[in-house]
């Protein structure tokens, strides 16, 4: 991303944000927008949200809730919730906002579960990284929820790339507007194409990309009906942000603050507890919809591995540090 489009962004977000805690409060009825449907695990977690604020308020803390992205893409929404016009959502990182951001995109932090929840589940290292960046852009992590292991879709009739860099030759790559996904996937040979989510449906369709990166199980079903192949190579453990606006939060009564962080605590534990065990029934679902579904070989696996840690690693650690980047390691070395 240009030094001049990022400017542009924040210089937006904070000349609203530096309206008075009345205009962008939201106090009687706070919106919470998503992108996605009822089948995702933010809807389940929405609802349990909503469900526990109505209980611990009495009724009294009503939410307006707009999910499936009838208030803009997931990068408006949080652009809005920076802001203040929105008051919370759930959405992926936005490294365009600041690129620290990126290092939910890391590869191969974890590599099973245990390890994804020792790095990034409630009460880890990671959570006071994110608050700091998240500062920093006028917003709170109220929790950091898990989706699964990352892989790529192939549209139909693409020979899959397997071996890397040489298969990746010419085939064109959608990946998320984030800095560190396109270095990564421009060392593994793909020709990357940054891209917005809701574009990435047609753009199979006609052929404008042959495939889309950082694809959890839980969203290839999303394109079935352009895509015949998953390549699971477990990038990553993609993880996702609950987020609020910083000053509609601060002008909260200490209470009402207790409420949500209650509530939205209690709604992300939920989803570290069922979402590893929702990720079997997506590969199953796949299959029968007639989409192959590889792993890499040990050999495979190992090439790729390597090409995306020497970008990845040198690049994030100039970002945040080399004292975070050793939290990290050694919260997920804790936990093998």
């Amino acid at each position: 991303m240009s030094m001049l489009k990022r400017t542009t962004i924040m210089g937006a977000i904070f000349g609203l944000a530096s309206l008075s805690g009345a205009q962008v409060s939201g106090a009687n009825e706070p919106i919470l927008a998503h992108i996605m449907d009822s089948e995702h695990i933010w809807h389940g977690a929405s609802e349990r949200f909503m469900q526990r604020m109505d209980e611990l308020s009495g009724g009294d803390f009503q939410v307006a809730y707009h999910p499936g992205g009838d208030l803009g893409d997931w990068t408006s929404i949080i652009e809005q919730v920076a802001q203040g016009s929105v008051q919370m959502t759930l959405a992926w990182n936005y490294g365009e906002l600041d690129p620290r951001w990126d290092i939910s995109n890391l590869a191969f932090i974890a590599e099973d579960w245990e390890q994804g929840e020792a790095v990034f589940g409630p009460g880890s290292t990671m959570e006071g990284v994110y608050q700091d960046i998240m500062n920093d852009l006028n917003m709170v992590l109220l929790g950091i929820i898990p989706t699964d292991f990352t892989g790529f879709v192939v549209r139909n009739g693409i020979e899959p790339p397997l071996n890397y860099p040489e298969d990746a030759q010419g085939f064109k790559m959608r990946v998320p507007a984030q800095p560190l996904s396109i270095e990564s996937y421009g060392a593994l040979g793909f020709s990357v194409v940054p891209m917005a989510f809701s574009e990435v449906h047609t753009a199979l369709q006609t052929g404008a990309i042959d495939g889309r990166a950082v694809s959890p199980p839980s969203e290839v079903l999303m394109f079935k009906d352009v895509i015949d192949t998953y390549v699971y190579t477990r990038h990553n453990f993609e993880h996702t942000f609950w987020l609020a606006n910083k000053q509609w939060f601060d002008s909260l009564e200490t209470e009402q603050q207790e409420w949500i962080r209650t509530a939205a605590t209690e709604a992300v534990e939920w989803t570290w507890e069922n979402a590893e065990a929702q990720s079997p029934r997506w590969f199953e679902e796949m299959r029968e919809a007639g989409i192959e579904v590889i792993e890499l070989t040990p050999e495979q696996q190992e090439a790729y591995k390597k090409l995306t840690m020497e970008v990845e690693y040198p690049y994030m650690e100039q970002l945040v540090g080399p004292e975070v980047m050793e939290q990290i390691r050694s919260a997920a070395e804790a936990s093998e």
